[in-house]
């Protein structure tokens, strides 16, 4: 099917790639399909895409790429609503929150989408973790020069690349 967007033009996408938000994200709760790719931003970042309004796409990463140790729990009748067998079957992202300085971009590790992979059924689940931010740092360090800040991101392109690298 063609899909026109706002930001990207004409889509083409497979029924295989549409995702179905449940509960639609925080906000947008009547927008339940969307589509994910990789444009110019190339990986880990991705593009969550509304099928239904034009308008309205998502910077979207996988947070193991930058916190190694966010974990969650969810609750089973979630699982049961994604019709997931178990946690394997589930892919986590995190909402980017673009800014002009690029040390300045955060990630929402309290508003995760959890999607089931076999048959793309997701939902944005709200956590009431106060170990969670809405707006954790993508970048770790803030340096002062620009020469620093070329240093910071080579570094945290490294950083990133391994954590790719180790993931598969």
């Amino acid at each position: 099917m063609k899909v026109q967007t706002t930001r990207f033009g004409a889509l083409d996408v497979q029924e295989d790639q549409v995702i179905t938000l449940t509960e639609g994200p925080l906000g947008f709760s009547e927008c339940t399909r969307f589509t994910m790719f990789t444009d110019e931003l190339g990986e880990p970042f991705q593009w969550l895409q509304s099928l239904e309004m034009p308008s309205l796409a998502f910077v979207v990463i996988e947070p193991s790429l930058i916190l190694p140790e966010y974990q969650f729990s969810l609750q089973k009748d979630k699982i049961k609503n994604l019709e997931a067998s178990g946690i394997d079957d589930l892919k986590v992202y995190v909402i980017v929150t673009m800014a002009a300085n690029i040390l300045d971009i955060t990630v929402n590790l309290q508003g995760p989408i959890v999607i089931n992979k076999e048959n793309q059924i997701g939902v944005q689940v709200v956590l009431n973790d106060p170990a969670f931010s809405t707006r954790h740092p993508l970048f770790t360090e803030h340096p002062e020069d620009e020469r620093g800040v070329k240093e910071a991101i080579e570094n945290e392109n490294k950083i990133a690349s391994l954590r790719v690298a180790a993931a598969g």
